[in-house]
């Protein structure tokens, strides 16, 4: 099977917490739903292309977790005045009533994200292609974004490989892993986390979440596990 490696990084992100409320906290690393917008944006498919054509696209996700910060956004509600359907030589612009006033809301964003995706398609050889040249190319149809859409973001091609599936046993994994297929091996001197992610998504946008394994600062720590993949540069599980 061919894998395809590549950097996702940016200046700022914000992938947006199921639970969260009123402070929109974030995921310290982006979903495996999240990456599936990211490859829909290069590729141009549309939003429900995330439950039916991507729903077979393995996606792996490492990197140290970035620092974190509190930003303030304003909101409105209010639509923007309506045209006229005639406009006039002499007509003054028309004034909008009263705004509503505008609200603060509170975002917790990442600095400086960076990130290394595995991404592999087999059930879908010709789009993954398409995916491959679209990155070297730097030709992508939607300018990808990290969780929201004014946070412009950057994807580097690193390479394309085929990887090998290994037998059960103990490795060393990088990146983010399924708790529900990996058996963790304690070690002390590593700081690993079990954290809950999105992983589907169905085509009435309702998503399914599972726990994942995580080092804070992206060291590979070791699992045993039955569906680990190893390039030369990579040796993970597939969220």
């Amino acid at each position: 099977m061919d894998i395809l490696s590549v950097n996702w990084s940016a200046k700022y992100g914000h992938f947006l917490r199921a639970e969260a409320n009123v402070n929109a906290l974030t995921y310290p690393v982006p979903p495996r739903t999240v990456v599936l917008g990211l490859v829909a944006a290069i590729l141009g498919l549309e939003k429900d292309a995330l439950a039916t054509e991507l729903a077979e696209l393995k996606v792996a996700v490492s990197g140290a977790l970035p620092e974190r910060f509190w930003h303030r956004v304003k909101l409105r509600k209010d639509p923007p005045t309506a045209l006229p359907l005639e406009i006039k030589r002499n007509q003054r612009g028309s004034e909008s009533p009263a705004p509503e006033k505008a609200a603060l809301h509170r975002q917790e964003w990442l600095l400086k994200p960076q990130y290394q995706l595995q991404l592999a398609w087999p059930t879908q050889p010709a789009r993954f292609n398409e995916l491959v040249e679209r990155i070297k190319q730097r030709r992508w149809h939607f300018n990808p974004c990290m969780g929201l859409s004014e946070l412009l973001s950057d994807v580097e091609f690193i390479a394309c490989e085929s990887a090998i599936s290994l037998p059960f046993g103990r490795y060393q994994v990088q990146g983010v892993c399924s708790a529900e297929q990996v058996q963790l091996i304690s070690n002390d001197k590593l700081g690993v986390h079990l954290l809950r992610l999105p992983r589907q998504v169905s085509a009435n946008r309702v998503f399914s979440h599972a726990p994942y394994f995580l080092e804070h600062r992206g060291q590979p720590f070791t699992v045993e596990t039955a569906v680990a993949w190893q390039t030369t540069q990579w040796t993970g599980v597939f969220l």
